[in-house]
């Protein structure tokens, strides 16, 4: 039996160590080397295209009651919010000026009527003189004159009258639609002016005007009928929807940035949402229900060297086997609509199929 040195146990360790220290750094390349591949399956589901607007709520269908008259406010009927009908009493004006006129205006309208009255009596008398051959043609003519003169005067006088019993009327503020009172700009005992605006009134508040300022990049894919969801401060957790009602081809310009207004009619059956709220919306420009998609990512990932024109149209698939170096095969399929997150497949593909959306070399781990 050989006797074991110190020596031979000082080689042996040194051997062992320098085989132990190859072999983990063999290892550790190898590993560095493996690719990792990340799938997810093709599905059915929805594509939806969006883009995102910033928003203001107001009011719909609203209506101004202006002041048509001038006045003292001596009462008001009406308050904020208050739900108000066709023809009610909100407001009540005292114009002395006004009433004074009418009872001038309307004093001379009854002399007026009276001289008319003694003119054609006065007419029809001279009438049948001239028939009975008492008086000449000519008289009977200056009775005729007279009357139509006085006729004339009377319906001057009655115009008159009417004019200033309408200016007394608009004295009286009455609610031209039935709805709710938005806004009022009256108080009593406080001057008012022909044209000042009294009250604002809407006929319901269930139904709101949102309105989008749409990029002038975008507004080309904007159109009427599109699906808008938006969502309020007030409200966060919460989102409304509407229909775009009109898309307005003025421009606003402000400095460098164009923009276009559309206007979306809304509902609020909850009456959440107030007038002047500002509103962060959705516009759905593109959606399709019920079709093949994969991630966006898939037609990104490139495990390979493709022409960059044949990107948009090709995924990789996984396969059972390795094709080459890869686990995957390259799909040239027929895409529809690219959404935000998704994009629709129509051919070349089945619900299920594995597509890969991430792809890392191994020299990259």
């Amino acid at each position: 039996m050989q006797k074991v040195t110190k020596k031979k146990i000082l080689v042996f360790g040194v051997m062992s160590t320098a085989v132990l220290l190859f072999f983990t750094a063999v290892r550790s390349c190898n590993k560095g080397k493996d690719n990792a591949f990340e799938y997810q399956g093709v599905t059915a589901g929805t594509v939806q295209k969006t883009i995102s607007v910033p928003g203001v709520i107001d009011m719909m269908d609203a209506y101004r009651v202006l002041g048509k008259t001038s006045g003292m406010v001596i009462k008001v009927y009406a308050d904020f919010n208050q739900e108000v009908r066709k023809g009610q009493l909100l407001a009540a004006l005292d114009s002395p000026d006004i009433d004074q006129r009418l009872t001038k205006t309307g004093a001379q309208l009854e002399s007026s009527k009276l001289e008319l009255a003694i003119a054609k009596e006065d007419l029809e008398t001279k009438k049948s003189m001239f028939r009975d051959n008492l008086i000449s043609e000519k008289g009977m003519e200056r009775a005729e004159y007279n009357y139509k003169t006085v006729q004339y005067k009377y319906k001057q006088m009655l115009i008159d009258y009417n004019i200033i019993k309408g200016m007394k009327a608009d004295t009286r503020i009455t609610a031209p639609i039935s709805g709710i009172v938005i806004s009022r700009n009256v108080e009593e005992n406080a001057p008012a002016g022909a044209g000042a605006p009294f009250f604002v009134i809407v006929p319901s508040l269930k139904k709101m005007l949102l309105t989008i300022s749409i990029d002038e990049s975008d507004i080309g894919q904007i159109k009427k009928g599109q699906s808008v969801y938006f969502t309020v401060s007030a409200f966060p957790d919460k989102t409304f929807r509407g229909t775009i009602h009109q898309v307005r081809i003025s421009p606003i310009t402000k400095g460098s940035v164009v923009t276009y207004e559309s206007l979306v009619v809304c509902d609020n059956d909850g009456l959440l949402l107030k007038p002047g709220m500002t509103a962060t919306a959705t516009v759905e420009i593109g959606r399709r229900d019920n079709v093949l998609r994969v991630p966006n990512q898939a037609f990104v990932v490139a495990p390979a060297v493709i022409p960059p024109d044949e990107r948009k149209s090709i995924v990789w698939r996984k396969t059972g086997t390795m094709i080459g170096k890869l686990p995957v095969e390259k799909v040239k399929v027929e895409a529809g609509l690219r959404g935000d997150n998704y994009t629709e497949i129509k051919k070349n593909l089945k619900k299920g199929d594995q597509i890969l959306i991430k792809f890392i070399k191994g020299s990259e781990r």
